[in-house]
């Protein structure tokens, strides 16, 4: 038998990451394991922040990174649905940085046994079969990685 323990849930707001998050809530209750949904506030945004600040530009540009933080972690916490969450193991998780790499960090940090992502993120082509993020966590990934894709065939059943 396969054990599933701990789940990583990629959050990205998009559509994709709203089937990811379904499959996790469903396997989740079914394996009766934890579940971690994370959100990455990519490093090119605390770059380029930094940047601002360094060059003069006036602003209180470390306290919009906190509010930015604050607000996502709200956000992630409403994406995941309330009425969803009865008898599951939740932990909500913000982290900053090159999202792939962070991912991978994360999976180790906690022990991960699967990780679940949707194929494209909201900064996918619409060209590409599976996303940059996506991609580079399946070929990086400490543990089994499902992808999935805009839902054609669905094998959870909705309620």
């Amino acid at each position: 038998m396969v054990r599933i323990q701990k789940i990583l849930v990629l959050v990205d707001f998009s559509q994709n990451s709203e089937n990811a998050v379904h499959y996790g809530l469903e396997i989740a209750r079914d394996r009766k394991a934890r579940v971690y949904f994370l959100h990455m506030i990519n490093q090119r945004i605390i770059d380029a922040v930094q940047e601002l600040s360094s060059k003069g530009y006036k602003g209180d540009f470390i306290q919009a990174l906190k509010k930015l933080v604050q607000d996502r972690e709200n956000d992630l916490m409403e994406f995941v649905p309330q009425d969803r969450r009865e008898g599951i193991d939740i932990e909500f998780l913000i982290r900053k940085g090159e999202p792939a790499e962070e991912v991978v960090n994360v999976a180790k940090e906690f022990s991960i046994d699967l990780i679940i992502v949707g194929s494209q993120g909201h900064t996918a082509l619409a060209s590409s079969t599976i996303g940059s993020v996506a991609q580079n966590v399946v070929n990086q990934a400490p543990c089994p990685v499902l992808v999935v894709r805009p839902i054609v065939h669905d094998f959870i059943e909705q309620e």
